[in-house]
């Protein structure tokens, strides 16, 4: 599957047996799902092996008689895809159990269609050269090659479709090639899978090392450009047809997927964690924290008011730990008279903890916007001498200062102007603080520019 970057894989005939799909469930960053018949005896089993990446829309997986799998992913409301894996039985004589099968098959496809499930199951896939797309070769040389095993898609599915061939099996020994379709998996999905399945808390990028190229005889640009032309060469992406405008697209994204697949492979390259993102000022202060504790107590209290008729040892115990920990933080500041002392044995010492606790949550929102307050105007004065200090030394980083911090908004209520004698006046009217503010930014990085339109904020 790494070979050739598949990224779902049908088997048929695998015999596999419980044990072994037990086994074979999780394995190597891929999952697999296999369907085994309770009758002994070779020709038997399907199994579908799926990338990680994929498993997490499964929806459902049903199996039938060791001959038939099906999943259904749901990557939106709007975008489901049902996979179906199918072995028929090859000897003629069964044919009671053909028709069984043919009739599922049927029923399985009637309702996906049903429910608006696009499939991989209705109609051939070929290229201009399917005469010479044969699947199965006998063993006896005097027996003609030909075409047993076919991928089969809905019309909608089509319009994803690229091409398809068939590949040689190198890793394990049959008498069958394995068909190949491929598809654009973004229009498929309707979502980028990689940015799907990133946690926003480790966010991972790569950073491709082009210093490091040419240092030895692994990582080389010759190497690199080989692989991209064999890379592009087996997607066929040559012989790729234009005849819409979305195919621009689709022919755009198969070459932005094939280049970063061989630079990742090919190109020195690390993983690094993008940076955090900047948490807003409120959250910097301790007591923000503890009024959300506070609130959340509030919130879990009146719960249990409205759904418990009687009070247990766990609940009263739980409640009497929460008590402990609001009167630690009342006396962090220095709010001892809102303590409480209650048993909870009785609801009316919740309804009167309630109570407190509402008359807790308001002071503390007093305390927390009077230190925001504080928190802000020191932010403000810090960015302004850090201004001032960059002005001459360091103009980019006084630039920054001002662009870049979590608070940039400045107000400007007074102006000391000093003159050519360096005599000093405060100019405090509306008009005239404007007209000065704007000359000021038009000299304060050694250009002078046009005339800056201020808005009406200003």
């Amino acid at each position: 599957m790494k070979d050739h970057n598949i990224n779902i894989y049908g088997l048929s005939e695998n015999n596999c047996s419980e044990r072994q799909a037990n086994i074979w469930q999780h394995q190597l960053g891929v999952r697999s799902y296999f369907d085994y018949s309770q009758l002994r005896g070779k020709g038997q089993g399907v199994g579908i092996i799926i990338d990680a990446k994929y498993d997490i829309f499964v929806h459902k997986t049903v199996g039938y008689k060791g001959r038939i799998l099906y999943l259904d992913l749901y990557f939106s409301d709007r975008r489901k895809l049902c996979l179906i894996q199918v072995y028929l039985n090859a000897n003629q004589k069964e044919r009671l159990q053909i028709e069984a099968l043919y009739k599922y098959i049927d029923d399985t496809i009637s309702d996906a269609q049903s429910q608006c499930r696009r499939l991989l199951d209705t109609i051939p896939i070929f290229n201009d050269n399917d005469e010479e797309m044969y699947t199965y070769t006998p063993a006896d040389p005097n027996r003609q090659a030909s075409r047993l095993d076919y991928i089969w898609a809905s019309l909608p599915m089509l319009e994803k479709s690229v091409n398809s061939t068939v590949i040689e099996n190198d890793h394990f020994d049959t008498d069958h090639k394995t068909v190949t379709l491929l598809l654009n998996t973004v229009q498929m999905t309707g979502v980028s899978l990689n940015t799907t399945n990133q946690k926003k808390k480790h966010i991972k990028r790569t950073m491709f090392q082009y210093d490091e190229m040419d240092k030895n005889d692994e990582y080389t640009w010759e190497n690199f450009s080989t692989q991209l032309d064999l890379e592009i060469e087996n997607t066929l992406m040559k012989d790729f047809s234009i005849v819409k405008p979305h195919h621009i697209n689709t022919l755009w994204d198969m070459f932005r997927q094939t280049l970063m697949r061989v630079a990742k492979s090919c190109i020195v390259n690390k993983q690094v964690t993008r940076n955090k993102v900047k948490t807003t000022p409120k959250k910097k202060l301790s007591i923000y924290f503890d009024l959300r504790y506070i609130i959340n107590r509030i919130l879990e209290t009146r719960s249990m008011l409205n759904d418990t008729a009687s009070i247990t040892y766990s609940v009263s115990a739980k409640w009497s730990k929460f008590q402990r920990l609001v009167n630690m933080t009342l006396d962090k500041y220095g709010c001892s008279d809102l303590s409480s002392s209650f048993t909870f044995l009785i609801l009316d010492d919740f309804k009167l903890f309630l109570k407190n606790l509402c008359k807790i949550r308001k002071h503390l929102r007093l305390l927390f916007k009077l230190e925001l307050d504080i928190m802000v105007q020191e932010r403000i004065v810090s960015n302004i001498k850090k201004r001032c200090t960059n002005f001459k030394d360091n103009q980019a980083s006084m630039i920054r200062s001002i662009t870049e911090e979590e608070m940039i908004h400045i107000l400007i209520e007074k102006i000391y102007k000093k003159d050519a004698q360096g005599n000093k006046s405060l100019i405090t009217g509306e008009s005239a603080v404007l007209k000065e503010t704007n000359h000021h930014f038009q000299t304060i990085a050694g250009s002078i520019n046009r005339k800056k339109p201020l808005q009406g904020r200003w």
